[in-house]
């Protein structure tokens, strides 16, 4: 069975209508909205709880990536992230009509599982560096790197399925959550399968990041709504929004990995294009280059050893329209996804407050 062909539409290259809520590409926001940012002490405390300690190599391996510990286990100041799905989690939870206390499982699952995925990604991808710091299996292998993504991946079912109430609410989130995996681990297969192929048409490059990235901001909207008891249609409409704001999310990642500052993204600009990995900017410069320029880009990506091969690709995409082209498909899926949320049934403030996470994904700079 094939997840990734379910994926909702996209609205990737498509022009969002004059009369939708919008906003345009240049508007850049420069924080995490408060909306999501005031209930996260919750889901840290909730993490802290559920991952195993760090006296344990698996739990040190855990704590590391999470930001909380050195390599050698001592506490650090730093954090693993902004524990962005974890807060929309809680934000759909509170926007339903529910208390944001009653998500806290499903939310500290989904960092969790997310954190999962990173793991193993940095280890497909030979990412030795993420969040300023070497990654898990640059410090201690990849077998290890496994391990703890393992670790991380079942400390997320332990968070959400503890005893405790509305555990029938809880038992269909987690059921949720789980084909949200499914269809993250399909995205993730098809993207190292597609790697090296600059020719791949737009629209299956979105079915790509629809399941590699959008399932899992689906699924935590949903969870969300569902701890909250909302009505089957608003959980349905929420789970839309999250996938498409997910495609946002993917397409500025592929922004940053291409054009982004890498001081402020913590990864290298030149790694998506020094691995020749498949990204929006690439696609859709791809749709709209010369039989030449196909040429050529293509040579690049089947020559990944070439001297200033990644220069050489930045400079054919700058000259094909990016990175703006991809910049307003970010703020065109941001668009869509708010069209979902206004069609949900929920109140203004809350389709206000949506507003401003959309802004948020279609603009950050890390």
């Amino acid at each position: 069975m094939s997840v990734i062909a379910d994926a909702p539409f996209s609205a990737a290259g498509a022009v969002a209508d004059d009369d939708r809520p919008g906003f345009e590409p240049d508007e850049a926001p420069s924080a995490l909205p408060l909306s999501l940012s005031r209930h996260l002490p919750l889901v840290e405390d909730a993490l802290r709880w559920a991952v195993p300690p760090a006296s344990s190599p698996l739990g040190k391996m855990c704590a590391y990536h999470l930001g909380w510990v050195s390599p050698d286990g001592e506490p650090t100041g730093g954090g693993g992230g902004k524990l962005f799905r974890a807060a929309l989690t809680l934000w759909a939870c509170e926007a339903c009509g529910g208390e944001p206390e009653w998500a806290v499982p499903a939310a500290a699952a989904v960092e969790l599982i997310h954190n999962f995925t990173l793991v193993h990604d940095d280890i497909q991808d030979g990412d030795a560096t993420r969040r300023h710091r070497p990654t898990v299996w640059a410090v201690w292998g990849e077998a290890q790197g496994i391990n703890a993504g393992d670790g991380l991946f079942a400390t997320a079912y332990v968070a959400l399925l503890a005893p405790g109430p509305r555990a029938d609410r809880r038992m269909r989130a987690a059921r949720a959550l789980s084909q949200a995996v499914l269809e993250v681990i399909e995205g993730q297969s098809l993207d190292l399968a597609l790697e090296g192929r600059p020719d791949t048409p737009r629209s299956t490059y979105v079915r790509l990041i629809t399941a590699k990235t959008g399932a899992l901001l689906g699924a935590c909207l949903e969870m969300g709504a569902m701890l909250a008891g909302a009505p089957p249609r608003t959980v349905t409409k929420l789970r839309n929004a999250g996938r498409l704001l997910g495609e946002t999310f993917q397409i500025r990642d592929d922004w940053l990995g291409s054009f982004g500052d890498p001081v402020r993204t913590g990864k290298g600009r030149t790694s998506d294009l020094a691995r020749r990995k498949l990204t929006y900017p690439v696609v859709s410069a791809f749709s709209r280059a010369s039989y030449a320029e196909q040429r050529r880009l293509c040579q690049l990506y089947a020559e990944p050893e070439a001297e200033d091969g990644e220069d050489l690709i930045r400079d054919i995409l700058s000259a094909l329209g990016e990175p703006d082209a991809t910049a307003v498909a970010a703020a065109q899926t941001a668009n869509a996804a708010m069209c979902a949320v206004t069609s949900s049934g929920l109140e203004a403030r809350w389709v206000e407050d949506f507003a401003a996470i959309a802004r948020f994904v279609a603009h950050r700079t890390g």
